[in-house]
């Protein structure tokens, strides 16, 4: 079983800040308890803000950040493209033709 993003967030708050308690990261994130409760339960996925803000308060490496984000697309029930990469594509029309191009080669409209 993959790793849940709660468990990884949970993981990375006390590795990174050395923090047991939620509520202080639900601070740091400027969340309320609740919701922080709630991402680390796996009962919210939470917004690319907020996502932002994690990576910066844990100060993410790269590797880090893409687990982080991947992790959290794919709590979603229905499928979904990591919010750093949608953004990005949205923002980029090279993108855009770039995967439009790998599409075609591989026969999908």
């Amino acid at each position: 079983m993959a790793e849940s993003l709660g468990n990884y967030l949970i993981n990375l708050r006390k590795q990174k800040l050395n923090i047991n308690v939620s509520r202080k990261m639900a601070e740091k994130l400027d969340i309320t308890p609740q919701y922080m409760h709630d991402i680390e339960n796996d009962n919210r996925i939470p917004s690319e803000k907020i996502l932002k803000k994690i990576e910066q308060v844990l100060s993410l490496n790269e590797a880090e950040r893409e687990k982080l984000y991947d992790i959290a697309a794919a709590a979603y029930k229905d499928s979904k493209v990591p919010a750093d990469i949608a953004n990005y594509i949205i923002n980029n029309a090279e993108a855009k033709s770039k995967i439009r191009e790998m599409m075609k080669k591989e026969g999908k409209k």
